[in-house]
């Protein structure tokens, strides 16, 4: 997948496999004004399900392998980057124990 661009976000994907012939395709987000880091999942378990954009927000649909549960809706504010699930914000280093916990 290459690369979208979504205002001033990049969201590319970081293929890898997770068994033989299994791949998971994390996220990586960028803010491309400054070459920021915003989200990074690559070499997890989550993949990248869908993208969609709003006026105000990028929401990333995220599942985790196997693909045994519900996706979770991971949002991405414009005006300040920040990373929102269900509704709470959460520090982009506490992201990864966020999604298990939305997870189940």
């Amino acid at each position: 997948m290459d690369p979208k661009r979504y205002e001033h976000l990049t969201i590319s994907v970081e293929p890898h496999e997770m068994r033989m012939s299994h791949w998971v395709y994390a996220p990586r987000v960028v803010d491309a004004r400054d070459g920021r880091v915003v989200l990074d999942l690559s070499g997890g378990p989550w993949d990248l399900v869908s993208c969609s954009p709003s006026t105000a927000a990028v929401e990333l649909l995220l599942r985790k392998y196997p693909g045994e549960h519900e996706a979770v809706c991971l949002s991405i504010r414009l005006a300040d980057n920040s990373l929102w699930l269900e509704g709470t914000a959460v520090a982009t280093e506490n992201i990864e124990g966020a999604l298990e916990r939305a997870h189940g």
